[in-house]
């Protein structure tokens, strides 16, 4: 591994890391609203198997969208150009006020993290955008640092996935060994995403991902929550 390449693993696996200090596990993007409703089953047995086809289902619907614009933003992020357009594009496909705004918040503090560690034009100006989704921000982050794109891709894909899992397991009677289980198994499903998103391009993709949105839009009325979204 040449010093190139081991510097941009490193930066890779501390941006892609779920516990980055941006406050990804005080969202749950809907997840809270569906254990209270009973959508995902409050069962020791039922469970792991439960929230791992809610994943799945999240793999092709919602998470393949903030994918795509995650590549989109990676290839704009390799050439420093705008992505205005791009974040205008993914807050018309957010529907649910409360997911929007959380990919939002996240998006900025992201940019703002990344801005702090590697102060260079391109990744300043990024911090300074009102409007900035979390996935487009991870993607031009990791396209400006020269990181392969379905790496980039890949990796924020695989972040969400655990940033779920990790609010399953504040929510769901979900241990250890099975969160740790559920992601493993779920891998593949998301090398599959990553490599659609080849395919897709951002203008024209759409998400029919009605279960987490209209959970966001419920989530307000919870009559206790435990997380922002």
């Amino acid at each position: 591994m040449t010093d190139l390449a081991g510097m941009a693993a490193l930066q890779l696996l501390q941006f892609a890391d779920s516990a980055l200090p941006i406050g990804s596990l005080s969202h749950s993007f809907g997840l809270e609203t569906l254990v209270f409703d009973g959508d995902i089953e409050y069962s020791v047995d039922r469970c792991p198997t439960a929230l791992g086809d809610y994943l799945e289902g999240c793999l092709s619907e919602s998470l393949m969208m903030d994918a795509v614009f995650c590549r989109e933003a990676h290839a704009r992020g390799l050439q420093r150009l705008s992505i205005h357009d791009v974040n205008q594009q993914m807050s018309a496909l957010r529907l649910a006020r409360e997911s929007r705004e959380a990919s939002l918040t996240l998006g900025r503090r992201f940019a703002a993290l990344a801005a702090s560690l590697q102060p260079e034009p391109a990744l300043l100006s990024l911090a300074t955008l009102e409007e900035l989704h979390h996935a487009v921000a991870f993607g031009y982050t990791l396209g400006t640092l020269g990181i392969d794109a379905d790496l980039s891709v890949g990796a924020f894909v695989h972040q969400c996935v655990l940033n779920t899992i990790s609010s399953a397991q504040r929510l769901l009677p979900l241990g250890q060994t099975q969160a740790n289980r559920i992601a493993w198994h779920l891998k593949q499903a998301i090398l599959e995403t990553a490599a659609r998103t080849r395919m897709v391009s951002f203008s024209e993709v759409c998400s029919f991902g009605h279960l987490p949105e209209t959970a966001s839009m419920r989530h307000p009325c919870l009559p206790t929550r435990l997380f922002i979204s």
